[in-house]
Parts: C-alpha cells; sequence; structure tokens
C-alpha cells in the first residue's frame, strides 16, 4: 500500500512506492549533536545573556571596534576625474586601495555598497606559507591567527565575513577563495552567516563549491596527488547577478556529448561572421591555467593567482561599472582584472609592499586603457592606523587638527581659536602641522584660559610634536598652584613611542597598539655605474630605514620613468633565491642611448615607502 507522505510536495523515486518528504529540515542547522549542544551562529558570534537584558556583542569581544581616520597618502590621475560620481564608498570619485587592518577598513566603509566581493585569505596551511611579503604587520598578523588553532582560524575570519555580508548589496554575491586545510570547516561557517541555498539551491547563501583544477604541485606516491583548489560561491540573497553567457566554456565535444548538452539546453551555438562555434554553459569545475614563468602578469610569489581566474568571476557576477572589492589583494590581481573590464574597484591589504606592488600594477593596466576604450577613474592609496609623517606635515592647520583629534578618539569640532575637539568632554588643542613646531607657554596659558573660560572646566589636553620647557613648567605651575591641570600628549615620529597618544586604543584591547603609529619613509640613496655598453648596475645598499627596527623589504624600479611610476616588467616584486630578501642591486640593459629618467620604489618592513627619480645619460 502507498505510504502516505507527511508533507503535500513530496518526492517520488522511479521503481518504488514510497515518497520521500521534502528535506526541509534537514538544511535547518542542529540544535544539539547527541549530547553536545549546537550554536547556530558562527564561531566567535556572541550573545551575552544577563538577568533583564540580552546583548548582542556580535564579534566585538574579540575584536573591539575602534575608528581611525583614513590618510590618503597618493592619487594616480588619469584625466577623468571629475568624470565619475563622488558617493559615500567613493567620496573622492577615485576608486580606492588600502593599507591597514581590512576588519577595521571594513567596519568605516558604507553598508550595501558593494556588488561583487572576491577573497583570497590567508589559507590554514602555516604561517610561513603565508608570509609573502615579509612586512611586520603581515607577520604579526599571521602570528595571531594561528596561535587559536582551526577554532581562532575561524573566528577570525567569521568576524571578517560578517562584515562583508553587510557590505554587499543585496543583489551582491562573495566568492571565497581555500585550499583542502579549512574549506570544509568554513564552508560550514558560511552557511550560518550567509545561507545554505535551501534545498534546490535557489535561496540565499550557498550558490556552487568550485573546484580549480591545475597541473602542477607536489607529487607523491603515498596518496592521490592534490591538484585542485577550493572556491566557495554564496550570495547575499535569491536574486543576484549572474551572466553565463558571458563565461560559456570551449570544450572537446564528441557527438554523443552534443547530443547529450544539446538535449538539457546547456549547449550554446554561436552563429557570426567568423563562421558557427559550439560552447557549453559552465560548470562548476573550472580549468584555468596557472601562470607560467615567462607571464606578463608574473609578479614573483608562489600564491599569485592568474588573472584568468578572476576574470571569469568578475564577468559572470557583475557588469561594467559595478563594484569589485578584495580585502586580501595581494598583488593587485583583482583590482587589476577589474579595472581592465570596467569595474569599480576597492582592494586592501595589510602589507604596505603588497600596496605598492598593487598600485604599480594598476597604473601599467591603465597606462594601455587611458584614451582608447572608456574613460578610467583615478585611484587613491589610503592609509588605516599606520600614517606617514611628513604627508600629515603638508595638510592645512585645520585638517591637520581634525586628524589628530579623530586619531587620539575624540570629537573634532572648532569650539574656539583655542579649542579643537573634545574627547569624552575633555577639551583638545592640537599644535601645527610642522615637526619642528613646539607648544610654547603663551599656547598653554592661552589653552588654559579657554578652558576655563569657554568650557568652565580645569581639564585639557594638548597634542603636539614636541612641547618647548617653559610649556612644560607653565603646565606644571597651573597645576601646583591653581590646582588645575593640563594634560601633554607628543605626537612622535617613532612608532608606538608614545601610549598616552594610542591609550584608547590598547584599552580595547591589548594588541591594537600596533594599530596606530606614526612613520617615516625609508631614505634612498642611487648609485650607479655602466658596465658596458647601455648595460648599468644600479645600487641602492646605502638606503636605509628611518623608522625603529625597520629593515628595507623591497625594492621597485622604473627605467623609463614617464610622470608616474610604472615599475620595469620583472622589477616590482625580486626576491634572492638564497635569503629571500630584496637584491639592493640590480642590472638593467637599455635599447638606446638617450637621456632617461629612472625611479626607484623602496618600502620599509614598518610601513614606511618612498619613490626616489634621478636623470641620467645611457651610453
Amino acid at each position: 500500500m502507498k505510504k502516505k507522505s507527511l508533507d503535500p510536495v513530496a518526492i517520488q523515486i522511479p521503481g518504488t512506492e514510497t515518497e520521500i518528504p521534502k528535506q526541509d529540515d534537514f538544511y535547518k542547522l542542529p540544535a544539539r549533536f547527541g549530547a553536545i549542544p549546537l550554536d547556530e551562529a558562527p564561531l566567535g558570534y556572541e550573545v551575552e545573556t544577563r538577568r533583564r537584558e540580552t546583548k548582542v556583542t556580535k564579534f566585538e569581544h574579540a575584536f573591539p571596534r575602534i575608528y581611525l581616520p583614513f590618510q590618503e597618502v597618493q592619487r594616480d590621475e588619469f584625466g577623468h576625474g571629475e568624470t565619475f560620481e563622488k558617493t559615500e564608498i567613493f567620496p573622492k570619485g577615485a576608486n580606492r586601495l588600502f593599507f591597514g587592518d581590512n576588519l577595521h577598513i571594513m567596519r568605516q566603509l558604507p553598508s550595501k555598497s558593494i556588488d561583487l566581493i572576491y577573497i583570497d585569505p590567508p589559507f590554514f596551511s602555516g604561517r610561513n606559507y603565508n608570509v609573502i611579503f615579509g612586512d611586520k604587520n603581515e607577520v604579526r598578523s599571521f602570528t595571531d591567527i594561528w596561535e587559536g588553532g582551526m577554532p581562532g582560524y575561524l573566528i577570525w575570519l567569521n568576524a571578517r565575513l560578517y562584515e562583508m555580508k553587510r557590505l554587499l548589496k543585496d543583489t551582491g554575491s562573495i566568492y571565497i577563495h581555500l585550499d583542502w586545510h579549512a574549506s570544509h570547516y568554513v564552508k560550514a561557517e558560511m552557511d550560518k552567516i550567509f545561507g545554505n541555498g535551501g534545498p534546490d539551491g535557489n535561496e540565499a547563501g550557498f550558490k556552487n563549491h568550485i573546484i580549480w583544477n591545475y597541473s602542477w604541485g607536489v607529487r607523491t606516491e603515498k596518496r592521490w596527488n592534490r591538484k585542485h583548489d577550493d572556491i566557495l560561491f554564496y550570495t547575499k540573497s535569491s536574486s543576484f547577478t549572474f551572466n553565463a553567457n558571458e563565461v560559456l566554456e570551449e570544450r572537446q565535444m564528441s557527438e554523443g556529448t552534443k547530443k547529450r548538452l544539446e538535449y538539457s539546453g546547456a549547449l550554446i551555438r554561436d552563429h557570426n561572421k567568423r563562421g558557427a562555434s559550439e560552447q557549453a554553459l559552465p560548470t562548476d569545475v573550472w580549468y584555468v591555467a596557472t601562470i607560467n614563468g615567462m607571464a606578463k602578469e608574473r609578479i614573483g610569489y608562489p600564491t599569485q593567482k592568474p588573472e584568468g581566474l578572476l576574470e571569469k568571476i568578475i564577468r559572470a557576477s557583475t557588469d561594467e561599472s559595478d563594484i569589485v572589492a578584495d580585502f586580501f589583494c595581494g598583488g593587485g590581481t583583482t583590482p587589476a582584472v577589474a579595472q581592465r573590464l570596467n569595474r569599480r574597484w576597492i582592494a586592501c591589504d595589510q602589507s604596505r609592499i603588497a600596496v605598492a606592488v598593487t598600485a604599480d600594477r594598476i597604473a601599467r593596466v591603465v597606462e594601455d586603457q587611458v584614451g582608447k576604450l572608456f574613460p578610467v577613474p583615478d585611484f587613491t592609496v589610503e592609509h588605516w592606523g599606520i600614517y606617514e609623517a611628513p604627508i600629515l606635515e603638508k595638510l592645512t592647520k585645520g585638517d591637520f587638527r581634525e586628524f589628530v583629534v579623530k586619531a587620539f578618539g575624540g570629537k573634532a569640532e572648532s569650539i574656539s581659536p583655542s579649542i579643537h575637539g573634545t574627547r569624552y568632554g575633555v577639551p583638545l588643542y592640537v599644535g601645527e602641522p610642522s615637526r619642528n613646531s613646539r607648544i610654547t607657554k603663551d599656547d598653554v596659558a592661552k589653552f588654559a584660559q579657554a578652558i576655563f573660560k569657554d568650557r568652565k572646566t580645569n581639564f585639557g589636553a594638548m597634542l603636539a610634536w614636541n612641547f618647548s620647557a617653559d610649556a612644560r613648567k607653565a603646565a606644571e605651575i597651573l597645576s601646583a598652584r591653581e590646582n588645575k591641570r593640563i594634560d601633554f600628549v607628543r605626537l612622535n615620529l617613532v612608532r608606538l613611542e608614545d601610549e598616552a597618544f594610542r591609550e584608547h586604543v590598547i584599552t580595547k584591547h591589548k594588541d591594537y597598539g600596533s594599530l596606530l603609529s606614526f612613520i617615516q619613509p625609508p631614505e634612498v640613496r642611487i648609485a650607479h655605474e655602466r658596465i658596458k655598453r647601455l648595460k648599468y648596475r644600479f645600487d641602492v645598499s646605502e638606503s636605509v630605514s628611518l623608522n625603529k627596527d625597520g629593515v628595507i623589504a623591497n625594492v621597485q624600479w622604473d627605467f623609463d620613468y614617464q610622470h608616474r611610476f610604472s615599475s620595469t616588467e620583472g622589477f616590482a616584486f625580486l626576491r634572492d633565491k638564497k635569503t629571500g630578501r630584496p637584491p639592493l642591486i640590480v642590472e638593467y640593459e637599455f635599447e638606446s642611448a638617450e637621456k632617461r629618467k629612472i625611479a626607484c620604489s623602496v618600502q620599509d618592513d614598518q610601513g614606511g615607502e618612498r619613490t626616489e627619480i634621478m636623470e641620467m645619460q645611457v651610453e
């Protein structure tokens, strides 16, 4: 007798009389697994339950929220700056490249502003494999990631995925690139954050587990050789962009295969002037060539992803002028491809070297585009938390004061000529932008008079690069004789030296002190000598980092400098095979004898960067 289904919609198995009820319950996260209770929230997401209230702390107990200003250190202009609208996500109309901690940068970007996010985060395969560029920030971050094992890694990643979901538009998509170490763990967490896609895969969340198959890899006879990476594709809702016809696949097809594809509707025939071609709808197994040693796009580090891989993703999941983001951009493959395909982009990395390499790569892509295809937006390089002091010196007094007050955790406001902001109600005074300037006793007197008269308080803080001896004496006298106090905070050139200025950051988390510092660019000294006709040796071994404990970490060369830095092919990210350090002496052979401008860009491992330009006669 035919069993009665418990569900009005059921699946009939051919050849049987049994109906299987809809599997909705299968796709629900279980509350318990045997005797072990399970949390439906992703790892690290916290809900505090108190006697009378429930407080959702999300991921902020592990990674407290802090706000610091962005510092624009570079803008590459391509002549179409005013063509592009200024929006909340692009406040200056330019694409944006960030240097800093991506979690805190994302927390300061507007919600529902991005169409596509692709990330290639550090694989859970050991810190040495993931430290590519050698910056102190990169080393420190990856050390933190591995400390907590797999749960620590997932909490670290979940906090960022949670922000990415907020940033995605309702029609947006996200692709996360992983390998065998953690892809199955991350999928379980992604299902919790984005959704599992439902029984038929048409609901919000999971869409595909993509296999990127490649030819290279370690050879072993002890197991099946690993020849693929995993890419998890999720959407924010059930309505999303997917352009299948933009990523049709060329295949070697037998007549039988063609008939089967034609029967299923997966075969696409394109009739054009060149004749007829046959292509198939894309599948979730991709055969994309890796980067060979001679490829023009090759930068020189082992985990670089091919542009062809990103082109498939960007073409499929965005339209022209959509916004693409990569918050682990490394050498800049994602923004480079987005730039080439006429998409707007945002990119971020915690390595200053990666940011320099990416900026250089984008400039080279744009050189091939300007005036040929479509108007090209400018792009900016912006720092979060690690600030270049010489650039701060160039700000106007008003902009400098606003920046310093925000970095101090205060509110910038012009209360009076001698009060430039407040923090927790305490008046703030900010000195001059120049590092050679000093607060004097007259400044102390004016500020003291302003806070006592205008604010009716005897508390205040003065923020400056330096304080004169008589200023300190004046503050001591005020405190001792009139029971009034001026707190001095010195902004130092040496990073992390003054904890008083970073107090509001450090109190949030013991490891946050490194997130706020002031740095100097390295001193770059270039020597050169002629080896033979048209061939020269260039030497920057006398260059030094001016930051505490800093060392030169990368050197880029542009042997035909034309108004903006664009490294010569093969000279963007050089490494000595024995030491892993950047070579400070290189050789280059020019094509002809003429006057040339040579540019050398140097980055240290503390985040400092400087480009030096020289002119020479090639003989």
